[in-house]
């Protein structure tokens, strides 16, 4: 049995988890001035409601990032 706890932690889990693979993905594309050249990339995370794409568009659109990631968890 799982109890509602349980369901936020690994829900936490896997986010920190997603978060240190994205870090590291910005990371080495940092490094690599032969694709980016001069220009950096920067990123932010923000909690969305959860089973709301709408909220996901609008808060990249409110970014004025012109898109938004929307990583979603099924157990």
């Amino acid at each position: 049995l799982l109890h509602s706890n349980s369901q936020s932690a690994i829900f936490e889990g896997n986010a920190a988890k997603d978060d240190e693979v994205f870090k590291q993905a910005v990371s080495d594309l940092n490094l690599n001035d032969d694709i980016l050249q001069s220009e950096k990339i920067t990123y932010s995370i923000k909690l969305i409601e959860a089973n709301n794409p709408f909220h996901a568009v609008q808060e990249g659109k409110r970014r004025g990032t012109g898109f938004a990631i929307l990583v979603s968890f099924v157990s």
